[in-house]
């Protein structure tokens, strides 16, 4: 029986194509797809089959690390994938001599073969269990030479400059760690990085840095600072893209959707967004942060307390079904790391880990309506689950 260290080496070694220098994402892509899969509920025990919810949710990870050179074939990892300890095939009756014969897979040779893959049960149980999983997804993201790459091509897609984006990855790889150095910390390599908390924690040590100074490029110290804030802010917002795309899956649900009407599915993308009506009802009832009372609205965000996934579309567009909250504080009322009681007191799961260098504190509280109340009951007993 191997233990969860023995599995996050056994991830890190899964060996990705590195062929011209460039390595291939296809494996973590399928990894994180498999993760991503058990998590929702969609694989419910160690079976892993080559359907389409799997190759769409491989697809969507794809998208975010490919290069000019990768081409999107899921029957690759999926094959492939049986060089790493905890991998398996079962093997169709009397195809073993076809299975073995197998040099390139394809998705045909793939449905003639194999009936599913499996992994170890107890990995599956590891995978179950949001705390071990995401351990398990940092220790598979470790493949990537650094998430550089990935983060660059995120960030010029949204719309960024090759100018702004070079002096963003000159702060991350040079001024950040200087900074660190200089305030008596370790030097991070934050493209190795793979946590969106332990980012939000260096963007607050940095804010208290007030008197850094750097001879060597001569930069004011605020000036040289709010680089590295705005760097590491960005940094974060793509870990956060990279590990949540459950929203895109579910806004491609909707507009797939043909019993829902066309002007309501905009409604519904723009709530799964965390925009349009629903934001502004957010804005409208909360006024700035729910908790904390911070006002720039534009850095806030509109947080569904009873998740999209088990919502009705009334649910999804109910203004008492959300809190308006800061960055820190909806990542970690998203995952159920914090929750309220019916007296609107924080509650925080040990597992966070350093919650307050996160500004978070047990002192908190929100204003609770009576409305709230109902979604609030089903937000903690999710919360008090994961607390096992």
């Amino acid at each position: 029986m191997s233990t969860l260290e023995q599995y996050c080496q056994q991830f890190k070694d899964i060996r990705p194509n590195r062929a011209g220098g460039n390595t291939s994402p296809h494996k973590i892509c399928m990894l994180f797809a498999v993760i991503d899969l058990i998590q929702d509920g969609l694989i419910t025990d160690s079976r892993i089959y080559f359907n389409d919810t799997l190759k769409n949710r491989f697809a969507l990870y794809f998208e975010q690390l490919k290069t000019s050179r990768d081409k999107l074939n899921a029957a690759f990892p999926f094959y492939y994938l049986r060089s790493s300890a905890f991998w398996h095939h079962y093997i169709k009756p009397s195809a073993q001599t076809q299975y073995d014969a197998i040099k390139t897979p394809s998705e045909t040779s793939l449905a003639n073969t194999v009936e599913y893959a499996f992994i170890d049960v107890e990995l599956f149980e590891f995978l179950q269990n949001p705390t071990t999983a995401n351990k398990l997804k940092a220790a598979v993201a470790e493949n990537l030479d650094t998430h550089e790459a990935g983060f660059k091509i995120w960030a010029k897609a949204i719309g960024h400059s090759e100018t702004k984006l070079v002096e963003y990855v000159l702060a991350l790889k040079e001024k950040v760690a200087d900074l660190m150095i200089f305030d008596g910390l370790e030097q991070p390599n934050i493209f190795a990085v793979n946590d969106y908390f332990d980012v939000a924690r260096m963007i607050n040590k940095l804010r208290g840095i007030s008197d850094a100074t750097n001879a060597t490029y001569g930069d004011p110290a605020t000036d040289y600072v709010a680089t590295c804030v705005k760097a590491l802010e960005l940094y974060r917002a793509y870990l956060d893209q990279l590990s949540d795309v459950e929203a895109q899956l579910d806004i491609d649900h909707i507009q797939h959707d043909d019993s829902i009407a066309e002007t309501t599915k905009a409604v519904l993308v723009q709530a799964r967004r965390g925009q349009g009506k629903f934001r502004e009802r957010l804005i409208k009832q909360w006024g700035g942060c729910a908790v904390t009372g911070y006002s720039n609205i534009s850095l806030l965000m509109a947080s569904h307390i009873k998740p999209w996934s088990t919502s009705d579309n009334a649910e999804r567009l109910d203004p008492y079904n959300g809190l308006l909250l800061t960055p820190n504080l909806d990542k970690a009322f998203d995952l159920h790391f914090i929750s309220f009681n019916d007296k609107g007191g924080i509650l925080i799961s040990d597992a966070l880990g350093d919650y307050y260098a996160l500004g978070i504190h047990k002192d908190m509280q929100v204003p609770l309506r009576e409305q709230h109340l109902p979604f609030i009951e089903q937000h903690r007993d999710v919360y008090f689950e994961k607390l096992g």
